[in-house]
């Protein structure tokens, strides 16, 4: 019985990984990637939105 590192050695696959699945692979990070600039985007445009407001409404003298 395989002990230590050695039993990770037998799970490997001996063949190599499809073409079609390295683009599938690449295609998925690069779809996360691109959401995630998105998110980021709106992300940072409304908390600097947000951060302007309540800076204005902080250097307003009390009534």
């Amino acid at each position: 019985m395989p002990t230590g590192n050695s039993i990770f050695k037998e799970l490997e696959p001996q063949d190599k990984v499809p073409e079609y699945l390295k683009h599938a692979l690449v295609a998925e990070v690069d779809s996360i990637r691109n959401t995630m600039q998105v998110v980021t985007h709106f992300t940072e445009q409304l908390l600097s939105s947000l951060s302007i407001c309540l800076s204005v409404y902080a250097n307003e003298e009390p009534n």
